[in-house]
């Protein structure tokens, strides 16, 4: 559980209270058992004498020997009245409801019924508000218009919720009274039946089960069809609404406080880990032996294959309601990402003035997916605090060590709106707990808005380091309008997409095409490792041809602009000369994050290691790019807010400086960068334009100057003074011995400084 240091807003007041608006205290119960207890209030003082009667009473001669808390029936009641929760696995739920008893036992009296609050079910693929189901059942429904819908699930909730009054006008204070609060609970959901179909033809339009319906009475029949009522069934699918009508019906609908943790995983079916869990030796295979020991499975395993492809129809199901859904940034066509929809279920969930906080991987808080929630929230509400864990050694969470987390505490309001409270990140419990008695960074909204597309969250590595972070910040983007030169990051094949042109046999292929990956290159080192697979050149180049023929139409493309000429000419695919490739999976927390490199002509690309297009520039540019993206630096500033993947999106926002081209600085990073990329007789073209000799880089020593020398010149580019240098190493990779090489960076910089006529 986490809500940051922030305080319970005194607006928020249980839901009980607003069954009662008679017994409404001005002190929320949210607050918490002390503020009650020492500061009674009479309607809820009187409920607890009369609970400590009935114990009493029920105890009989052992009254006198068992000591009843005040503090006990107070959580009891809350416990009934104001705790709500759900979760797909049964046994969560029992195990829930099993905690909550035992926490808020009280001798002589009953356990409550708590099958209300705790419940089974999916928030997802469910309906979470009476707009959502309005806006799938109605969607051409203007501001101001009569709804045919919204009276008729507004009745039969409303209906529901009278029943539910007397659940909670009842103390449950013997069995009878348990038994008799279950049985109404019953009552109330039957009398929120219409309601339910509704929602239910909701979730049976978003999946083509339905036709659009016309009015109230043809979206029941055509929910209570069998169909309909198995896929609800089979997708989990839980209606907020219908279930709490007492939080959706109040005045300022929605919850107060909304505490979560939820699952990060995708909404994808992976055949070859479908596979391996029933073969294990699968998993050591190469491609080509994987490939073909799953076609043989599937001939020889028709039950698992069965298996197999009724789990892809139901993954597909789930796709299809949370892709339609509303969650933006999430596509049914792409992996769908649960933690994305469950921070935007949470959002929506909240009343005014409501807080929630969950726990959110920092791909959420940095990535292209997350991009609308972010603005939304910074728009609606408030980041109150977000604080970034790295889970070094297990010491958050039992998961993925190198992977941040967020602790996101969100409050939602306009009124909240203007700020962003960060803090971290912190790699252990001790760092942690002496990082939040710090004051957090308190940074402007339309500030913090503006470092990143999107509004992504950077991941500063010290209290010391935002001010260095404003330095870089400070120049250009690579994708900024204007200057002699411009490179937009594009991909060219798919692993998956084109997959038939591949030969993955790397010892015996007859395709006269490398395919890269990304492992396949390294930072100054395009021959790292072995391409990913091999492919025919006549049948590549052709189909690039085609493909970029078409897409130099299309605004959403990065060949847009470029001359119909050159999209015709064959000769002037960027896969024929050499140009910057760099690695989309990469980790902050890894040894270098930006992983980039001049491949040489006549490669082929897949999506995870997308290139640089040329589009305007020239050779000498290219290697001032690669010179900058390949720095240290450059890299510091990529690690804060690069956490699985490099995206094109954040490259694009990468700052870049843009100095004059007689600038002794940017010549020097071209000439070292075209000496460190120009490694063979592959790249003489290119470094005959850029002016640098082929394979002039001969030993390890002078190939290690050079890069210490690189970082240096790129540093006084940036306008980093010498401290600034020394925090860039100091806190660049938590255990690394950067001594050796911080002494050569700083020997370069200085030398710099000199010839430069900067003051060191």
């Amino acid at each position: 559980m986490y809500l940051g240091r922030t305080a319970i807003p005194t607006s928020c007041q249980p839901a009980d209270l607003h069954l009662h608006p008679r017994s409404r205290p001005s002190t929320p119960i949210s607050c918490g058992t002390p503020v009650l207890t020492e500061h009674p209030i009479p309607a809820v003082t009187d409920e607890l004498t009369r609970l400590d009667q009935a114990a009493r009473a029920a105890l009989g001669d052992q009254a006198g020997d068992v000591e009843i808390d005040k503090g006990a029936l107070l959580r009891r009641q809350i416990a009934r009245r104001c705790i709500y929760g759900l979760d797909l696995n049964l046994m969560a739920v029992e195990l829930a409801r099993l905690a909550v008893w035992i926490h808020t036992f009280v001798p002589g009296l009953p356990m409550s019924a708590l099958n209300h609050g705790l419940v089974v079910g999916n928030s997802l693929t469910g309906i979470a508000t009476l707009g959502e189901v309005l806006d799938v059942l109605e969607p051409q429904l203007k501001p101001g218009q009569v709804s045919l819908f919204a009276p008729q699930i507004e009745a039969a909730l409303d209906a529901a919720r009278v029943r539910l009054r007397r659940v909670a006008a009842t103390a449950e204070a013997t069995k009878q009274e348990v038994t008799s609060a279950a049985r109404t609970y019953s009552a109330a959901l039957e009398r929120a039946r219409d309601a339910q179909l509704l929602c239910d033809a909701a979730v049976a339009f978003r999946l083509g089960l339905i036709a659009e319906p016309f009015d109230p009475e043809t979206a029941i029949n055509a929910a209570s069809t069998d169909e309909v009522q198995s896929k609800v069934r089979e997708l989990q699918a839980l209606h907020l609404p219908v279930r709490f009508p007492e939080v959706f019906l109040r005045d300022g609908p929605g919850f107060d406080v909304l505490i979560g943790n939820p699952p990060w995983d995708k909404v994808k079916v992976e055949e070859h880990q479908w596979w391996g869990l029933r073969f294990p030796g699968l998993r050591s295979m190469s491609q080509k032996d994987k490939n073909a020991a799953i076609a043989r499975y599937q001939r020889e395993r028709s039950d698992l294959l069965a298996e197999y492809v009724a789990e892809l129809t139901k993954t597909e199901d789930i796709k299809n309601v949370l892709g339609k859904g509303p969650f933006p940034g999430l596509r049914a066509a792409t992996d769908t990402d649960l933690s994305l929809a469950f921070a935007w279920r949470f959002w929506q969930l909240l009343r005014v003035d409501g807080r929630a906080g969950v726990v959110l991987p920092r791909g959420i808080l940095s990535g292209r997916a997350g991009t609308e929630l972010r603005t939304t929230v910074l728009a609606e509400g408030a980041f109150a605090e977000v604080t970034m864990l790295t889970n070094s050694r297990y010491w958050a969470f039992d998961m993925e060590a190198r992977y941040t987390i967020g602790l996101v505490s969100l409050v939602k309001g306009r009124s909240h709106a203007g700020h962003v409270a960060l803090r971290g990140p912190f790699f252990s419990l001790d760092e942690y707990q002496r990082g939040v008695r710090r004051p957090a960074y308190d940074l402007p909204a339309r500030e913090f808005a503006t470092w990143a597309d999107g509004a992504a969250f950077p991941l500063l590595p010290h209290d010391d380091s935002l001010d260095l972070f404003l330095k870089l910040r400070s120049h250009p983007r690579l994708d900024a309008p204007g200057g002699d030169w411009q490179f937009v990051p594009l991909r060219e094949l798919h692993t998956t997409d084109n997959k038939a042109m591949f030969d993955f046999d790397l010892a015996h292929s007859s395709g006269d095409l490398p395919v890269l990956t990304g492992g396949s290159f390294n930072l100054w080192d395009p021959d790292f490792g072995k391409p990913y697979a091999y492919a025919k050149s006549a049948e590549v180049i052709p189909w690039l041809r085609a493909r970029r023929r078409r897409q130099v139409r299309l605004t959403s493309s990065a060949f847009y602009g470029m001359p119909e000429e050159w999209a015709a000419d064959p000769g002037t695919l960027p896969c024929l000369r050499p140009r910057i490739a760099f690695r989309d999976v990469a980790r902050a927390t890894d040894t270098r994050t930006t992983i980039c490199s001049l491949v040489p002509g006549k490669v082929a690309l897949v999506h995870l290691c997308p290139y640089l297009l040329r589009k305007r520039g020239k050779a000498t540019d290219e290697a001032y790019v690669l010179g900058v993206l390949s720095s240290i630096p450059l890299d510091w500033y990529a690690r804060r807010y690069v956490e699985v993947h490099l995206t094109a999106g954040l490259l694009s926002a990468f700052p870049v400086p843009r100095p004059a081209k007689n600038n002794p600085l940017c010549q020097r990073v071209v000439e070292v960068a075209g000496r460190l990329a120009a490694v063979d007789k592959r790249y003489a073209d290119w470094a005959a334009e850029v002016g640098v000799p082929v394979g002039s880089v001969v030993t390890e020593a002078v190939k290690s100057d050079l890069i210490a020398e690189l970082d240096a010149v790129v540093a006084h580019l940036y306008g980093l003074d010498r401290a600034d240098v020394e925090h860039i190493f100091a806190t660049f990779h938590r255990g690394w011995n950067h001594a050796d090489r911080l002494a050569a960076v700083l020997a370069h910089y200085d030398r710099w400084a000199e010839q430069a006529g900067r003051a060191a």
